[in-house]
């Protein structure tokens, strides 16, 4: 997955990175104010974001930039944040089955296991994925203007 970016910060051989994230909303009539709807808003209404990625082509504050991200690591991540929530949730339905014929603990079951794949998954990017950089600077497309 490719994206453009523009350099904000380096430090040897990383560089933080501006994004400018695509809105699902963007042909949607709702937004013919520029703001969005309520959806984007609730969703995280700012379009930029700030990423490290690593600075193969020593890039410098200001350059605007192609950053990817191998597909493979990104449709494990839309996998893990959409798929293990519904699977841990049913696995906790399942559990609370086997201890109760009662529709309303095992809806709590499915409640819990729900609750605790995010948790699980929260835990995940605090710690593990901190220490992984899986975004690569590929290309420079322009050079900034910071005088670097």
């Amino acid at each position: 997955m490719k994206n453009e970016a523009k350099v904000i910060a380096t430090d040897g051989i990383y560089a933080t990175v501006e994004v400018e994230r695509n809105s699902a909303c963007e042909g949607c009539h709702k937004s013919e104010d520029g703001q969005g709807c309520s959806v984007c808003t609730l969703m995280g209404g700012n379009r930029k974001f700030s990423a490290t990625a690593h600075n193969k082509m020593r890039a410098c504050v200001g350059d605007r930039v192609v950053i990817e991200t191998k597909t493979e690591r990104v449709m494990l991540y839309a996998l893990l944040v959409f798929l293990l929530p519904v699977v841990v949730a049913i696995l906790g339905f399942v559990v609370a089955s086997f201890m109760t014929d009662r529709a309303v603990w095992q809806t709590v079951g499915a409640a819990i296991g729900f609750g605790l794949s995010f948790l699980g998954l929260f835990i995940y990017s605090r710690n593990v994925q901190k220490k992984r950089c899986d975004i690569e600077i590929t290309e420079i497309i322009a050079k900034g203007t910071s005088g670097n």
